[in-house]
């Protein structure tokens, strides 16, 4: 099975990438852009993985990206990318710019490259979209995150369609929504609310990005029959 993952040398994307990369079977195809050591080092440790260069906030690059999909000729496609941070200003200190700026940077770029994707599981009558989104779309968002939970709040509805118009061709498309990990998304925020946050948690610690990583590998090895669902990884704070 042939598995591309946006956005795969770091963070939650690394984890992944390591992971799926246990499994032989697998070719694992992942893209990075500032995290060229990284990149080197999850191919020099893991024979069945590959990287390409692609910068969501470049046009040219994300369209390069798309025109060697034909040739990768996936199964499984993961939109994990994301430009920016979790956490900005408040609404009201935001520019209104800024959201158009993040939509152009990360939803554009994703919908050109899920297009390219449902070309060839099209052809294939077979293929798999996981999108990784946020438990901050679940409910009450923290305060400050308005750009990130707009975007991955887009993404989600985009994922529904998804799901409801490719059915017929033996395409899923389903999402997850993790709690707060800490990754480069994450690593700005005060130390002092990520302890309070960890003594407020059930198990008393943050979830890891291997959790979630094991989830994603769950989507990719189920049946076609789970379609248009979206995870929640949070021990159950927040409960759809």
């Amino acid at each position: 099975m042939k598995i591309l993952i946006t956005g795969g040398s770091s963070g939650l994307g690394k984890a992944i990438v390591n992971n799926l990369s246990l499994n032989k079977d697998y070719k694992i195809y992942y893209t990075y852009n500032s995290n060229k050591s990284n990149e080197l080092s999850l191919e020099k440790s893991n024979s069945n993985t590959k990287a390409y260069f692609c910068d969501f906030t470049n046009e040219d690059s994300v369209n390069e990206l798309c025109n060697k999909l034909s040739k990768l000729d996936i199964d499984v496609l993961i939109n994990n990318a994301y430009v920016g941070k979790a956490l900005n200003n408040s609404f009201i200190k935001t520019k209104a710019i800024d959201y158009q700026e993040s939509f152009l940077y990360n939803i554009l770029p994703t919908i050109k490259i899920t297009q390219e994707a449902i070309k060839i599981f099209k052809i294939k009558k077979f293929g798999k979209i996981i999108n990784i989104l946020s438990s901050y779309i679940l409910n009450a968002p923290p305060l400050g995150t308005s750009i990130y939970v707009a975007n991955k709040a887009y993404l989600l509805e985009l994922s529904k369609v998804w799901s409801k118009e490719l059915n017929k061709f033996n395409i899923t498309s389903n999402s997850i929504s993790p709690d707060l990990m800490i990754t480069n998304l994450t690593n700005d925020i005060d130390e002092r609310i990520i302890e309070q946050i960890t003594k407020a948690h059930p198990y008393n610690k943050l979830l890891d990005t291997t959790e979630v990583a094991d989830v994603v590998e769950f989507l990719i090895k189920s049946s076609q029959q789970i379609n248009g669902v979206n995870i929640p990884i949070n021990a159950g704070q927040e409960i759809l």
